[in-house]
């Protein structure tokens, strides 16, 4: 049966102390130290936590008695050890009647080999690793990253039960929808933010004028020149057969002009022809040769009559065909670059959707992973932490190693900065960077908040301590945000420009709003 037991409210509060606390560290080694840096930032926070938990859980395991280190609590009930269970690894029910009471042993670095050896699946925690780390990397780069990851954090609440299900553990008591409104409608408001408008100078100002002034001359300059080029056609001749190709021309499109145009052209030639055939044909030689010259120099100012005609319905004509063309190709240009928009803005939600996904499974499956081992492999807080962090480099760097390689990860994982250098150069490079006490602290903080949660995870249900260390972890993130941009800005090398965001009323007013939809489902809760 599940716990029902509600963790008490001033615990959630310190543990999210904790973890703001740890995370202005955070923030001061990724936007000072490894300026902005996903990577740097990864490598130094993956090798510093293997080797400070190594040590400190190394430390604790082989000074701390056993009956702290090797205590097994399942139901918030400390449980005996079996031979069966523990030093055998075989997974079922044990009661002092059927199995083999032992003492408990130590558990912690040096014993998380014989855990992975009795029980392997305990490596997927890797994977785990993987997606939860590069999904809040990828996060954090979006705009909205902040609101992203409170939303992968609650939307991870739902799985749990369904997780419970998968690694048979019991149900947990469902969630009132009353105060999921509350809960997730208050954490959006607090982590949304406005971004107040640059106001402009009087020389900024002036000099939009200004290009706006040149811009609008040069279109009507332009507009003039198109105009009167497409009415000089129509004033080189004031013949009705020209009117009448351009009247069609516009009417019925350039092919029907055309074949007009060839119609009429076909006329005229045959009734010149036609003269041949009329009575004064039948004069004298001296006549008939008079005649053809004169014919001749009829055909010859008809074809320069037609050249006439033809020149400037050919141009009408010509422009009409280009015109109608330009416009379908812009019609076919804006069609394309519609969809091309709609194909970036449809990729780029799935890029986001993606990790947000990816980063909520995560969460669900730290905390269900966290109980799951700890009731069937029997892997306890130090024994489980030490697995967790200790190994990290081993999960993490592979997957860096094959992001180096495949160009395509590369320029999906890594930003431009990050891209131009190799793993080697980054490793180098984040060790030139790396200020080692801030990095210390901002992991040892971390990693006792991972401790707390552990705890936390094993001795209550785990919906209701997930759901509401996230809600108040929410308050107490935006509220460190506020104080640190206040009192510490260069601290973290806050900006002016987002001290000015941090403090607009308009944002100061949605946190208070997000703050009291939180407090009424924290309040909800714990009735």
């Amino acid at each position: 049966m599940a716990s029902t037991a509600k963790p008490n409210i001033g615990i959630l509060i310190a543990t999210q102390l904790v973890s703001v606390i740890g995370d202005s560290f955070g923030q001061r080694c990724s936007r000072v130290n490894y300026k902005h840096s996903t990577r740097h930032m990864m490598i130094g926070l993956c090798l510093m936590t293997a080797v400070q938990m190594f040590v400190i859980m190394g430390i604790l395991q082989l000074s701390l008695p056993t009956s702290i280190t090797g205590a097994i609590y399942i139901d918030n009930i400390k449980v005996d050890c079996y031979k069966e269970l523990d030093i055998e690894g075989k997974i079922m029910d044990c009661t002092p009647l059927n199995c083999t009471v032992i003492p408990c042993k130590s558990q912690g670095p040096f014993s998380m080999f014989r855990s992975i050896g009795l029980h392997p699946f305990l490596l997927t925690n890797g994977l785990m690793n993987i997606i939860y780390y590069n999904g809040e990397v990828f996060l954090y780069k979006e705009p909205l990253g902040l609101l992203f990851l409170v939303i992968s954090a609650l939307s991870s609440t739902f799985l749990i039960n369904p997780m419970n299900i998968i690694f048979g553990e019991p149900i947990n008591q469902p969630i009132p929808l009353l105060i999921y409104l509350f809960g997730i409608g208050g954490s959006i408001l607090s982590v949304i933010e406005f971004t107040p408008k640059k106001k402009k100078t009087e020389s900024e100002i002036a000099e939009e004028e200004e290009k706006k002034t040149l811009l609008d001359s040069s279109n009507n300059n332009s507009n003039n020149n198109s105009s009167g080029a497409d009415k000089q056609p129509l004033l080189l001749n004031d013949d009705n057969d020209d009117i009448e190709v351009f009247s069609e021309n516009v009417n019925e499109g350039s092919v029907s002009s055309n074949t007009h145009f060839r119609n009429n052209k076909q006329k005229k030639v045959q009734s010149i022809e036609n003269i041949d055939d009329s009575p004064s044909s039948s004069s004298s030689s001296s006549s008939n040769n008079n005649n053809n010259n004169s014919n001749n120099n009829n055909n010859n100012n008809v074809e320069i009559e037609e050249e006439k005609e033809i020149s400037p319905q050919h141009v009408i004509i010509e422009n009409s065909i280009n015109n109608s063309e330009i416009v379908n190709s812009n019609d076919n240009n804006n069609e394309k670059s519609k969809g091309i928009e709609i194909g970036k803005i449809i990729i780029r939600g799935i890029k986001i959707f993606i990790p947000l996904v990816m980063l909520a499974i995560a969460n669900a499956l730290w905390m269900e992973t966290s109980l799951f081992y700890n009731d069937q492999f029997r892997t306890n807080a130090f024994g489980y932490n030490s697995l967790d962090q200790s190994l990290l480099p081993f999960y993490l760097f592979p997957f860096m190693i094959l992001v180096d390689f495949v160009k395509p990860l590369k320029r999906t994982f890594l930003n431009d900065s990050d891209q131009n250098e190799s793993l080697i150069q980054a490793v180098k490079s984040t060790w030139k960077e790396t200020n080692l006490i801030t990095l210390f602290i901002y992991r040892l903080l971390i990693n006792g908040r991972a401790i707390m949660y552990f705890y936390l995870a094993i001795q209550y249900d785990l919906t209701m301590v997930y759901l509401e260390s996230t809600l108040v972890r929410v308050v107490m993130n935006w509220f460190g945000a506020i104080v640190l941009n206040l009192l510490l800005p260069k601290w973290i090398n806050a900006t002016p420009e987002e001290r000015k965001k941090t403090f607009h009323p308009i944002n100061l007013l949605l946190k208070c709003v997000g703050t009291a939809g939180v407090v009424v489902s924290l309040i909800i809760l714990n009735k």
